[in-house]
Order: structure tokens, then C-alpha cells, then sequence
């Protein structure tokens, strides 16, 4: 049967220091890509910038070590990804060969009109109207619990 609530809010039943953790770990994380990320940002600025000013004004014409500083950058994002692609599809192979055999998949019963009745406190005639209808629009006040239906 459904729960009282139709909201999903797991985070306040997990400890307080676990969540600041997840919090601090996550904003270290973003500051380590914006870190690295900085690099290939820096090279395409400078490379577009001596283009622009080639094109239009009367700078010199990009030279070799920006672009070769860039496709450089590029190069070695390019076989992080790979590596990082591997290392998951090696991952996913692997948890086929382990757990491949068990059905860990459970098909849940179907949902009676009378659970449903039961969730929305309605009558279980209006709830079989509602699915005989062609189109509903379902109001829910801020806590999840249906308000009205049109």
C-alpha cells in the first residue's frame, strides 16, 4: 500500500554529519572539475581571442602553440574519457557475470480501484469514473494530497 505521504523525502532520516559530508564531498568534487576544466576554458579563450583580433583587427595570426595548447588539452580529456568509459563498461560486464543469473526483479501487483479509494478517501465509483475519463487534471495541495480533480 502507498504511504501517508506522496512526497519522498529520505534526507532528514539520515544523519546530520552524513548529509554535510555529501555536501562538502560534492562541493569538492565540482571545485576539482572547475579546476581541471579551467585549462581547456583558458586555451579556447586565448584562441579565440587571437583569432578574433586576427579577423577583424590588426593582430598577428593565432599562433601554433595556442592551438596546439588546446587540441593538447583536448587530447588528454579525451583519454581520461575513454579510460573512464572502460573502467565502467568493465564494471558493468563484471555485475552481468556476478549477479546475470538472479532475478532481482519483482513484479509489483497491480493497483485496485480500491487502493486507490483508499489513498485519494474517495469512493471507489468516482475512482473508476476517473479512469473511464479521457482527460483529468489532478489539483494536489503542497503535501501531496489531492485537493480536487477537473
Amino acid at each position: 500500500m502507498i504511504g501517508p505521504s506522496l512526497i519522498i523525502d529520505k534526507s532528514s532520516t539520515r544523519p546530520t554529519w552524513a548529509r554535510y559530508r555529501d555536501w562538502l564531498l560534492s562541493g569538492l568534487v565540482w571545485l576539482a572539475y572547475l579546476y581541471f576544466l579551467r585549462v581547456a576554458i583558458g586555451d579556447l579563450y586565448y584562441l579565440i581571442v587571437d583569432s578574433f583580433e586576427w579577423l577583424f583587427g590588426s593582430g598577428e595570426r593565432p599562433n601554433a602553440t595556442a592551438i596546439s595548447q588546446f587540441l593538447g588539452t583536448l587530447w588528454i580529456y579525451g583519454i581520461v574519457i575513454l579510460v573512464d568509459g572502460g573502467i565502467l563498461i568493465t564494471w558493468a560486464l563484471y555485475n552481468r557475470r556476478r549477479y546475470g543469473r538472479l532475478n532481482r526483479y519483482h513484479n509489483r501487483d497491480p493497483v485496485s480501484v480500491d487502493d486507490l479509494a483508499q489513498l485519494y478517501k474517495l469512493s471507489a465509483e468516482d475512482i473508476a469514473l476517473w479512469q473511464r475519463s479521457r482527460v483529468l487534471v489532478m489539483h494536489h495541495n503542497l503535501d501531496g494530497t489531492l485537493e480536487r480533480v477537473t
